[in-house]
């Protein structure tokens, strides 16, 4: 899996020319620097809190549009507050700000603010300049926390609240205190309680002990639980026409809380949405609360007020104007004439929002006659032209970079054309794909894709050329997805140091029937810590397909993660593969092992079988477990050890020469919204004589 950092430059009218919007865009940037008129423009800047610290409040000042339009002294006055406002609340609170600032007279003066604030600056001063200088002073932090009176909810978790416990070691930043941190840690603990059914529950400040000279504080609390409150009867009653039915009543074994409120309104309103009462109102209070020892029983009641019931009449598509009208009728899927089900028009706009075409949906609702109403879907336009910049390492290919280009609803039918294009130190790649949603059916995308890829790999040289179609579906209850492909390509391997014979293998015509099946539940699918993958790839090729090889190549994986504790996260995977064609031919089509990814002791297509020059060879069958133990150390910094496992089979008709490699190894992770940033070095535990005793990667991207 290739893993790239993207960056977006100018939409265009031309996927393939988008350095030429980009190239006029900074040019105009370039002249308005010079026609834009003086007293129109504020310079401002932010000193003495760190490099990533300035650029962060700078960014705060944002909201209150300092630079744009003349510098008046209630704006600086306004933006002293919010960095002084910033930094309290982030446990400076001995914080100063001082603003050095110049007029349109070239006069320059100072100002400072401190806690409690106050303004500072003459009604009069109107600056062209700014720059507002921090003095943080001590940070103070938690040191110790002390909470009493607490049964409910363990210490350990508790404590949580006010100092998360996610990794080895917590800096003093991660700790800090304020009056307003503690308050807001104070309101989450007796919320956390509530929800449990302590709903009178109260944490206080029993005592605040501060150390001046280190910015220490050391806090002691006071929980008072109060009773326990469980539900032990609710009624509904449905009103209408100013009666009031007979009530039911709802089964109920629960502790009393909001969110148990919640969730009985929400599910009453609902049921009413469902059978044509759009305008339903659901209201609750509590009848009878009874102190029986350390509960009170709880009495409720729900009025459901449906107000008049509602016909669909129409459904109107507006702002879509570049988009074939039967298409969004068809993904709406709704019928009128019935009863409107609110719940189920919103799951039509959920089901329009796939196409993938639209930056916003709004939904609205017209009345049409006296119980009639007509659903009005109004479309914002995504971008139809985009380019993207793709930048990305890994171990064995260094850099890597390239160009994304992508048209959107070409013929107004939610089509699309990608084309990518990415160099790297030892390859080179290129894809065209075109991509058709719903071509046979709800949730059933065919592709149609042209590739295109040349690498050097360890002991050959690859070149690769070919087109494939295929299906692909989702099961979404299953949360699976399946595919089905026919792909005719031109494979060729050339430079084969392994080859004792010396020749080249003619390039070879492989057509081939692939179908893929992938089921996951991770919870995150860049950086899983929980959840599991499992996935199937089978490849048929024969000649009957339009080729000139013969073989079948399965390919089977699972993946488990799980949280241990508070802090441990397991990884384990385990995955094989089985070629039943030996021929040199072929060699594109067998198992390059070794890598970031796969057995981290040794570079890609190091930890093959050896042939009987001791060179290692593409491997026609292979089984590999990969196991990981990642601890937190910092905020978004993980420590990880590993071991790595595999059994390589040679090229054989037998498949009986086999060899076990195995490494284990320690690294680092960087959490980043593209993936953990890897920095892993794998030992080798009984190295062969050419082998490494050990490999260092650099990588982006979860290794499986």
């Amino acid at each position: 899996m290739d893993h790239f950092q993207t960056m977006k430059p100018a939409n265009t009218r031309d996927a393939f020319a988008s350095s030429k919007p980009s190239a006029l865009l900074l040019a105009l940037l370039f002249i308005s620097l010079f026609t834009l008129h003086p007293s129109l423009t504020a310079s401002v800047k932010v000193g003495g809190f760190g490099l990533f610290g300035n650029a962060e409040l700078k960014n705060s000042l944002r909201l209150l549009e300092l630079e744009d339009g003349p510098l008046y002294a209630q704006k600086i006055d306004d933006g002293a507050f919010l960095l002084l406002t910033r930094l309290t609340q982030n446990g400076y609170l001995d914080a100063s700000i001082t603003a050095n600032y110049e007029t349109a007279s070239d006069t320059q003066a100072t100002a400072t603010w401190t806690n409690p604030f106050e303004p500072q600056l003459p009604e009069d001063v109107v600056a062209t300049q700014l720059q507002y200088q921090i003095d943080p002073g001590l940070l103070y932090y938690y040191n110790e926390i002390e909470i009493q009176g607490l049964a409910s909810i363990p210490q350990e978790e508790a404590l949580n609240y006010f100092v998360p416990d996610t990794a080895l070691y917590s800096r003093k930043k991660d700790r800090s205190y304020s009056p307003t941190i503690l308050g807001n840690h104070q309101k989450q603990l007796a919320v956390a309680l509530a929800a449990l059914g302590r709903t009178d529950a109260k944490v206080t400040t029993s005592s605040i002990q501060t150390d001046k000279t280190s910015g220490a504080v050391d806090i002691a609390l006071l929980v008072t639980e109060g009773p326990l409150y469980k539900v032990v009867a609710a009624e509904v009653h449905y009103l209408g026409n100013g009666d009031a039915t007979e009530p039911e009543n709802l089964p109920v074994s629960e502790n009393y809380s909001r969110v148990w409120v919640e969730d009985q309104v929400r599910q009453l309103r609902n049921e009413s949405y469902r059978i044509g009462y759009p305008d339903t109102k659901v209201t609750s209070r509590i009848l009878q609360a009874t102190p029986e020892g350390d509960t009170v029983s709880v009495k409720m009641r729900f009025d459901v007020q449906r107000g008049p019931k509602k016909t669909l009449t129409s459904i109107e598509h507006r702002g879509a104007t570049d988009t074939h009208l039967p298409l969004l009728n068809r993904k709406s899927d709704l019928d009128t004439g019935v009863p409107l089900d609110i719940t189920e028009v919103e799951s039509a706009r959920r089901r329009l929002s796939s196409l993938g075409i639209f930056d916003r949906i709004d939904l609205r609702y017209e009345d049409d006659g006296e119980s009639g109403r007509k659903a009005i879907f109004e479309y914002t336009n995504g971008q139809r032209v985009e380019a993207q910049l793709l930048l990305g390492y890994g171990s064995y290919e260094s850099f890597r970079a390239g160009l994304i280009a992508r048209r959107e609803n070409l013929f107004g039918r939610a089509h699309s054309l990608t084309f990518q294009a990415v160099q790297s130190v030892k390859s080179t790649s290129g894809k065209l794909s075109y991509a058709i949603p719903e071509i046979l059916g709800e949730n059933i995308n065919g592709t149609f894709e042209a590739n295109y890829l040349s690498r050097q790999e360890l002991n050959f040289d690859r070149e690769e050329r070919g087109v494939s179609t295929g299906l692909s579906k989702r099961l979404p209850q299953l949360k699976t997805d399946l595919g089905l492909d026919y792909a005719f390509e031109r494979k060729k391997a050339e430079n084969i140091r392994f080859d004792r014979t010396g020749s080249t293998p003619d390039p070879t015509n492989i057509g081939s029937l692939s179908f893929r099946a992938t089921r996951n539940t991770l919870d995150n699918i860049l950086y899983p810590n929980s959840g599991y993958e499992l996935t199937t790839a089978l490849t048929y090729a024969a000649t009957e397909l339009g080729g000139e090889a013969e073989f079948f190549k399965p390919e089977i994986g699972a993946a488990y993660h799980r949280e241990l504790g508070s802090h441990w996260i397991f990884h384990i995977s385990l995955k094989g593969g089985h070629i039943d064609n030996s021929d040199i031919s072929i060699v594109n089509e067998r198992f390059t092992i070794g890598g970031e990814n796969s057995v981290r002791g040794y570079r890609r297509g190091e930890a093959g079988p050896l042939d009987d020059t001791l060179t290692p060879v593409p491997a026609q069958a292979y089984t590999l477990l990969n196991a990981e133990l990642e601890y937190p150390i910092l905020n978004k910094l993980n420590a990880v050890i590993f071991a790595d496992a595999v059994r390589v089979w040679a090229p054989s008709e037998n498949l009986d020469i086999y060899e076990d490699l195995s490494s284990i190894g320690i690294g680092l992770r960087y959490s980043t919204i593209i993936g953990p940033v890897r920095l892993e070095y794998g030992h080798n535990l009984d190295p062969r004589p050419q082998d490494p005793q050990g490999t260092v990667h650099l990588s982006v991207g979860f290794p499986f």
